[in-house]
């Protein structure tokens, strides 16, 4: 082989990767974009119904041959369903209703210490001493960042409620991670991820029925950002992660995620015109010293 083409499929997995995290991290923006013009268990629901109505066709014959092992894995489909599709999607939806996609984006940088934090509970894994140190770092860094730098609202109990929001993101986040290492080696993960879809819009969709929030006017806009969240944050990025997932390994796929406040900041920025101030900057520097000792060898 070529120097230039192992260069190539060296750095194919790279830019794979660093466009899911760029679409990841779009989602965010566009949800605060839409904050006020659709209903977040909407938003949530269309997202997937676009993804799903994709993605079938691609997946169909592979789940029809694994029809058994569905059928047989239901209750574990459920709850990847109820935690990372319909819960997670749908709670970060509802943070961004009330707080910034930096302070959002920024606090999901957690979820790593709270897998830690999970994986000790759960006996999964045994952390060191120095992991659990990172986990207390990444906490400081989150309580600069829900209080903004002003410890006094911990005394008054004043937190924004977007952020509180986005820390029960970062739970059901957490959860479908480690759920996610107990998949059965006889179901694949894409025909995984459809079911635990098909899962999730069989609570979204009643949930969207009787949810009193009005149905949005589907403006160009409003019709581009779904586009968007479903297909370019949801099935093109999976697929991408994925795909770099396989080709370097979870371990290393997994620092790409700490893209993510990066990419996110920098379009917040462009697009929504959101100010990075001085406890984000604190806060998210107390976050990644956090991160990079949570995952020291």
């Amino acid at each position: 082989m070529k120097l230039t083409d192992r260069r190539t499929q060296a750095a194919l997995p790279i830019i794979a990767l660093s466009l899911a995290a760029l679409f990841w991290s779009g989602n965010f923006v566009v949800g605060r974009a839409l904050r006020g013009q659709i209903d977040p268990v909407h938003l949530s629901t269309l997202r997937w119904i676009i993804c799903l109505l994709v993605f079938l066709p691609m997946v169909g014959r592979e789940a029809r041959a694994h029809a058994g092992v569905l059928r047989r894995e239901w209750k574990y489909l459920l709850a990847l369903g109820v935690t990372g599709v319909a819960g997670f999607q749908t709670v970060v939806y509802l943070a961004l209703e009330t707080t910034t996609a930096i302070n959002a984006l920024l606090l999901l940088a957690f979820t790593p210490a709270a897998i830690l934090i999970g994986t000790a509970v759960t006996g999964a894994a045994r952390p060191r001493p120095v992991q659990w140190v990172g986990t207390l770092v990444s906490l400081l860094g989150v309580g600069v960042l829900v209080t903004r730098g002003d410890w006094r609202v911990l005394a008054t109990l004043s937190f924004e409620r977007g952020d509180l929001w986005m820390m029960a993101a970062v739970l059901f986040w957490s959860i479908y991670s480690l759920l996610l290492t107990k998949r059965p080696a006889d179901l694949p993960s894409d025909v995984s991820l459809a079911g635990s879809i098909v899962a999730a819009l069989l609570i979204l969709i009643p949930l969207s029925i009787v949810d009193t929030g009005a149905w949005p006017a589907f403006t160009p806009m409003i019709v581009a950002a779904l586009l968007y969240v479903g297909l370019f944050a949801s099935l093109f990025a999976f697929m991408l992660w994925s795909y770099g997932v396989g080709a370097i390994g979870p371990g290393k796929a997994g620092q790409f995620i700490h893209l993510m406040p990066v990419f996110g900041a920098v379009l917040a920025t462009l697009f929504l015109g959101e100010i990075i101030g001085v406890a984000q900057i604190a806060g998210a520097l107390c976050v990644l010293v956090g991160i990079v000792l949570v995952n020291r060898n």
